[in-house]
This record gives C-alpha cells, sequence and structure tokens, in this order.
C-alpha cells in the first residue's frame, strides 16, 4: 500500500510529461476513494482546479489530476476516507490494524463541515 504520498509533489518530470510514478499514484488514489462506502459513481475531485467542490467520474478525476495535480497539501486524503497519513485503512478487504489517534476525530469533522457546506 502507498503510504507515502511524496509522488504527488513529483508529477511532471524536466520536459514536462506527467510521471509514471504519479500515474501509478492517481490510480492508487482512484482506486482508494471509489472504494470507500460513501463513493458512488463520483467522488470530489480533489485536483488544484476543483479542489474537491466538483464531482468526477474515474476517468475525469484521474485527468484532472494528471493535468493540475492534486490541491496544495492533500497528502492525508480526508474528503475521500483516509483518516490521517499514520493510519492504514485497507481498501481491498484485507484485515489490518487501525490505530486511532486524534486526527481521525479532526478529520471526520473537517469532513462532515466541508459536506454540511456544499464544497
Amino acid at each position: 500500500m502507498m503510504d507515502d504520498h511524496s509522488w504527488i509533489d513529483r508529477r511532471v518530470d524536466d520536459s514536462g510529461f506527467v510521471t509514471d510514478e504519479f500515474k501509478e499514484g492517481v490510480q492508487f488514489f482512484v482506486r482508494f476513494a471509489f472504494s470507500r462506502p460513501k463513493a458512488k459513481s463520483e467522488i470530489k475531485c480533489p485536483c488544484s482546479k476543483c479542489k474537491c467542490r466538483k464531482w468526477g467520474n474515474p476517468k475525469v478525476v484521474s485527468m484532472h489530476l494528471c493535468k493540475h495535480g492534486f490541491m496544495n497539501n492533500y497528502y492525508t486524503w480526508y474528503v475521500h476516507g483516509k483518516t490521517s497519513s499514520n493510519t492504514v485503512r485497507n481498501f481491498e478487504g484485507e484485515s489490518s490494524s487501525i490505530k486511532f489517534v486524534r486526527n481521525d476525530v479532526d478529520a471526520l469533522y473537517h469532513e462532515m463541515v466541508v459536506d454540511a457546506m456544499g464544497a
């Protein structure tokens, strides 16, 4: 599982092409986000243009992320079900131990406020 999201900062290479590492990371993110119970056919797009204010299907979200990159500092995917960078949530159905930390509550509260505001 990709717990290190530093690939988010390495979207393009020196020639301006999207890196394979970033493409693989986007595929991982999309699988993760659409595996969440709340996810239907669309999720909030975390690209730097949409900033989780617009919705998109897997293809649209992937294209936006490759074109625009992730919004600033979106290393913990709190809007998409990840509660902290230290918490492992296994989205492939395998059992894993989960450490509950204060960030879990903060992230859930933040998600609730964002949802209530319709952002």
